[in-house]
């Protein structure tokens, strides 16, 4: 249990370091950035982020990019704890987890389904699992190159760092797109 909140800690910080940026005009099929040959689409930004956040939001896309890839690479199986991860939550609508309409989360899920065309529990359910997923691969990815969580600070900056660096490793193969419009 306390390497899945260290790891959801560490998604959190890592998906909401948000800046301001003002209008973003581009269509869900336009390329947002290439990371060693794979593309990042305005959509896939689109459904994780509000409008206004993606611009800010790139640096963090490419490392998921990364970090998928380097999974994929070491050959780590992360289908086990992705099928635990889903069962767990199969069958959680919001109303049913505590998510109060009043919370900032319920705003950002009720405004992305509006935005999206969903209702709120359908993009929930969605945004859930493309969530648990980066989370399962995230930790995945950290535990391979420092253990077992220790959870502790200490852990989650080295988790941190090892993220940076890898960006760092690889940005001669990664070009960003996006341009604010």
């Amino acid at each position: 249990m306390q390497k899945i909140i260290l790891v959801y800690a560490i998604l959190t910080g890592f998906i909401f370091m948000v800046g301001c940026t003002d209008h973003l005009d581009y269509n869900d099929d336009d390329v947002a950035a290439i990371v060693r040959g794979e593309e990042i689409t305005i959509g896939e930004l689109r459904f994780l982020f509000p409008d206004e956040d993606i611009a800010d939001m790139i640096n963090g896309a490419i490392q998921t990019k990364l970090m998928f890839q380097e999974v994929k690479k070491m050959n780590i199986d992360v289908s086990e704890e992705m099928k635990n991860q889903m069962e767990a939550a199969e069958n959680d609508e919001l109303d049913e987890i505590g998510i109060s309409t009043n919370s900032s989360f319920r705003e950002f899920i009720d405004s992305q389904a509006k935005k999206l065309g969903m209702s709120p529990d359908e993009y929930y359910k969605k945004y859930h699992k493309k969530t648990t997923e980066i989370g399962v691969y995230m930790e995945a990815y950290i535990k391979e190159m420092l253990g077992e969580p220790m959870g502790d600070r200490e852990y989650t900056k080295q988790a941190n760092q090892v993220l940076k660096d890898l960006l760092e490793k690889n940005k001669d193969n990664i070009e960003i797109l996006l341009e604010e419009k």
